[in-house]
């Protein structure tokens, strides 16, 4: 595709996500693929981030919610942005986007694996604690089990590709949404648009992984992250 064809075929996606039954071969123009989805993902999170402060100041009186300060050491922060965010965001949110079986079987069990961790988080540890174990210990038997039936159940059921519009979307706002977490608690209805540039972000690694691969998608993930938090420590 040229740079235009791409850029329209992008645009499509956002418009109805389409369901691909195979991603590109690795090669120079899925690379190029690749540099335009994270050029354009940057483009649109930083014109994102400038309308929201603008936006902030002009309808609610103030500025948009702001990120809680961590409590972490840079360099943890770095490991978080660069290595677990790439991999386990695009493994839960958009690995299973294939819609083989035994993918969907596993995403299933990942999505209700994240709900009880997070409700482990919240409760006495002589329950959290147990909890969150055997959360852990049902995701390795998931696992275990994934890679006996991935050969054997790899068919597509037809309802997700005649449904996979809704899917993407679902998965996109799902994706936006555990980000309110970074963010400082909302005062002001508009503090809701404070996740709008992770919700594009999700839609355009959707249209990654299933044009380009899971690998290419955690690449784009990881790249975006990296120039974002090098753009941050810069004090762009």
């Amino acid at each position: 595709m040229t740079l235009g064809e791409r850029l329209a075929d992008i645009g499509q996606f956002a418009v109805r996500p389409t369901y691909a039954p195979r991603s590109m071969a690795w090669g120079g123009p899925a690379a190029a693929a690749l540099l335009v989805l994270l050029a354009l993902d940057l483009t649109v999170g930083l014109a994102a981030v400038k309308a929201l402060a603008l936006l902030g100041n002009t309808a609610t009186g103030g500025p948009m919610p702001t990120l809680v300060e961590s409590d972490s050491t840079l360099a943890v922060q770095w490991m978080e942005a660069l290595l677990l965010a790439p991999v386990l965001e695009e493994l839960l949110f958009r690995g299973w986007l294939t819609g083989r079986i035994a993918t969907l079987k596993l995403a299933a069990w990942g999505m209700a694996a994240m709900a009880l961790l997070i409700v482990s988080e919240s409760l006495p540890d002589q329950y959290g604690g147990p909890l969150s174990k055997g959360t852990v210990t049902g995701m390795i038997i998931a696992l275990i089990q994934w890679r006996r039936t991935r050969h054997s159940e790899a068919s597509v059921p037809e309802w997700f590709v005649r449904h996979f519009h809704w899917i993407v979307w679902g998965s996109t706002l799902l994706f936006g949404a555990i980000h309110f977490g970074n963010f400082e608690t909302l005062t002001h209805p508009l503090g809701l648009l404070v996740v709008l540039p992770q919700t594009i972000g999700g839609l355009l690694l959707a249209y990654t992984r299933t044009r380009l691969g899971l690998r290419a998608a955690i690449a784009h993930h990881f790249a975006f992250n990296a120039v974002w938090m090098a753009a941050q420590s810069a004090g762009w």
